[in-house]
């Protein structure tokens, strides 16, 4: 009976839950050849401030990429209309 626990982060919905568990499943059905109903999936979910890769917690982590996004973008927008001679 093959068990599999998947740790992940919080914040998805049940049904990408759903989708990754029957991925799992016909995963483990086609290339180790376990019958369906043997397969068990469980998903054990962390709130990001419980979680740290690197010396840096997973919310920081989100936030930083956040603000690095909004960076970007703003300075995307500063590009739209450069300036005559630059």
């Amino acid at each position: 009976m093959p068990l599999v626990n998947v740790h992940m982060a919080t914040g998805r919905t049940p049904e990408q839950k759903r989708a990754l568990m029957d991925a799992i499943t016909d995963a483990m059905e086609e290339h180790i050849g376990a019958p369906r109903e043997s397969v068990r999936v469980w998903i054990t979910e962390m709130a990001p401030t419980d979680f740290m890769a690197g010396g840096e917690l997973l919310a920081d982590k989100q936030a930083r990429l956040a603000r690095e996004a909004a960076a970007s973008r703003a300075d995307a927008a500063d590009d739209t209309y450069p300036v005559p001679g630059q």
